[in-house]
């Protein structure tokens, strides 16, 4: 559950940290993780002032400044917590949280072995047709949801209403949750050229339309920080994506990409070219793909509960990808018609268990790695003095046990630290 403390200022002593913070310590998203880089400290405590981290370590270590803070601020909580973990928040780099409906009998079909007969167009009519009273509402149930199970912090997609007032109400949307106190943290993202919507029977008009029309008002309002494009089969070719994302890097948005999910599309090719923030699924890259991202400096973002979902034939090449110098970060791709899955804790016991991850690489990949992806692993992403204070405590005192467990929830508690206006 998330119970937060009463205080904006407060300690957790006699915990098992699991800092992050020698990854902490370099600049960037690593390929390379090793056991040690976790930094787990036993028998810590952590300090938090006015939602920021001020002191984290050994209980000698922090002493002076506990005792200090106590005296200062009337309001201070001091939690025991037993040697339970205490580790950064969960950073989900890859969602689209934000939707009206669901299709539950897309899954029945999928399910039976059937073609699902609704598909992203019915998502679409949905999200259209809620208001913005009703999509603010769905959000703050999604993101619960998702903070319940120990995410802090999620970049959330737009691309369900794919018009131009109706993407810029979804931004508007993520905007205001966002700014809530009790929600994730949020990175929104415009994901115009998510799918061809139905008023329009050419995917090259659809472009234009992005391009010309609907992009620059999302510029105009700084409502989104990054552009998207699923570069796939059937929905956007290597070509538009580039199209529409370098329009997207010109109006002042960096970049993501849906890349090679369903098949060995191009879309890693056109990230690396791009020098994308990041390249998402990756399930049917080969080594030109991964040599590309690692020379565009991509962190490669890996959703393998969709490819448990969708009963794909192979997962993403984690291994090679980060033996070839890729970052990788790990993300649930919450939505409604292929993986409808909120919690961090499966993709990481699936990432483990099917990925070959270390738990080390799996923690890395779902908090500093992610958070670097995002642009943020300067403010969060590990328990470090002057981070923000986004904190999970698990209901175990040891680390290994996220991904070991699943179909359960091992969160005691997730805070979301200061968050700027």
């Amino acid at each position: 559950m998330v119970s937060p403390p009463h205080a904006r200022s407060y300690a957790l002593r006699n915990a098992t940290l699991v800092t992050l913070a020698p990854l902490a310590s370099v600049a960037g998203a690593q390929a390379r993780i090793a056991p040690d880089d976790l930094g787990v400290v036993a028998g810590g405590t952590l300090l938090v002032e006015h939602g920021v981290i001020t002191a984290v370590g050994t209980h000698a270590d922090c002493r002076a400044a506990v005792d200090h803070a106590r005296s200062r601020y009337g309001a201070f909580e001091e939690h025991d917590v037993d040697g339970q973990v205490v580790m950064p928040g969960f950073v989900d780099a890859h969602t689209h949280a934000l939707f009206a409906g669901n299709r539950v009998a897309d899954f029945e079909d999928l399910a039976a072995g059937r073609t699902p007969a609704l598909g992203m167009r019915y998502t679409i009519a949905q999200t259209r047709a809620a208001s913005q009273t009703a999509l603010l509402e769905i959000g703050e149930r999604h993101l619960t949801l998702m903070l319940q199970h120990g995410t802090t912090t999620a970049e959330v997609k737009s691309g369900y209403a794919l018009t131009g007032p109706g993407e810029l109400a979804l931004l508007a949307v993520i905007a205001e949750l966002g700014k809530r106190a009790e929600m994730p943290r949020l990175a929104p993202t415009f994901c115009g050229a998510h799918a061809l919507p139905p008023e329009f029977s050419d995917t090259d008009a659809f472009v234009t339309a992005l391009c010309d029309r609907m992009l620059p008002d999302v510029a105009a309002q700084s409502i989104a920080w990054f552009g998207d494009a699923f570069c796939e089969r059937g929905f956007f070719t290597p070509e538009q994506s580039e199209r529409f994302l370098r329009a997207c890097a010109r109006a002042g948005l960096r970049v993501r990409i849906h890349a090679d999910e369903l098949s060995r599309s191009g879309g890693a090719l056109v990230a690396g070219r791009l020098r994308a923030a990041s390249a998402d699924h990756c399930n049917f890259i080969d080594d030109a793909d991964i040599a590309a991202l690692a020379g565009g400096g991509c962190v490669a973002v890996l959703c393998p509960g969709t490819v448990e979902y969708l009963g794909l034939t192979r997962y993403a090449p984690a291994r090679e990808l980060m033996d070839a110098g890729v970052p990788i970060a790990l993300a649930t791709d919450y939505n409604p018609g292929t993986c409808p899955c909120f919690s961090l804790q499966t993709i990481a016991y699936l990432a483990r268990r099917h990925m070959r991850l270390g738990v080390h690489e799996v923690i890395a990949a779902m908090t500093i790695n992610a958070a670097y992806s995002l642009g943020l692993g300067g403010e969060i992403g590990s328990l470090t003095a002057g981070k923000r204070a986004d904190v999970v405590v698990l209901q175990s005192g040891d680390f290994r046990e996220l991904g070991y467990s699943f179909g359960t929830n091992l969160v005691a508690r997730a805070t979301v630290g200061a968050k700027t206006a």
